[in-house]
């Protein structure tokens, strides 16, 4: 299939830079660091060479909102779940706010039961509520992919590495040209929603 038109640059879904978009492919692993919400880094994100490219942050455990940081700490995305939401809904705004001026694009799922995990995200640009999404997230827990609205055009993948007496490592595979702060939003919102499916089926 063709790739359709995006309807804000790569770069412009974090910040008005291109830091976080470079001409090859970026390797990223994502580390949890905490199996319990708290306020504290939750997250982080190194490159091949082990530096800490990002880190995920708790800012609030009664509305169980992250903050994604570069590696300064300076702030780039609030992302933020849906209470009671049966879509399992996030939305994602630029620096710390929550103001929906600042509404930079949503993650849900289709439809409330459905036999593949796939979700949705839709850019706060995309006001057509019977336009295709922007982006698909096919899979979830173990691997993952990410593509250009209804199309087939990879952008991005997840596999996750599991050992014994270790954390699980979450290694992304992002394509050249593509905003990998934003990639990364995205499968730590999945992680999340695992996190949320487990607590609830466990309690």
């Amino acid at each position: 299939m063709g790739r359709r038109q995006r309807n804000v640059a790569p770069a412009e879904l974090v910040a008005d830079q291109r830091q976080f978009t470079v001409p090859n492919a970026v390797n990223l692993t994502i580390t949890g660091t905490d199996t319990l919400f708290a306020l504290k880094d939750l997250y982080k994100v190194e490159d091949t060479n082990g530096d800490v490219v990002f880190k995920v942050k708790g800012v609030s455990l009664s509305s169980r909102l992250l903050l994604l940081l570069d590696a300064a700490g300076t702030p780039l995305l609030t992302m933020k779940p849906k209470v009671f939401s049966w879509h399992e809904t996030w939305s994602v705004f630029r620096g710390e706010s929550t103001s929906p001026n600042d509404l930079l694009f949503s993650v849900r799922k289709p439809k409330i039961f459905q036999w593949k995990d796939n979700f949705d995200v839709v850019l706060a640009t995309n006001t057509d509520e019977a336009a295709p999404c922007d982006f698909k997230i096919t899979g979830r827990s173990k691997k993952c992919t990410i593509c250009i609205g209804e199309t087939d055009e990879i952008i991005a993948q997840m596999h996750r590495k599991t050992a014994f007496f270790a954390r699980d490592k979450l290694e992304i595979t992002v394509n050249p040209n593509e905003d990998f702060a934003f990639i990364v939003s995205l499968i730590v919102i999945l992680e999340e929603i695992e996190a949320s499916r487990r607590a609830a089926a466990s309690a």
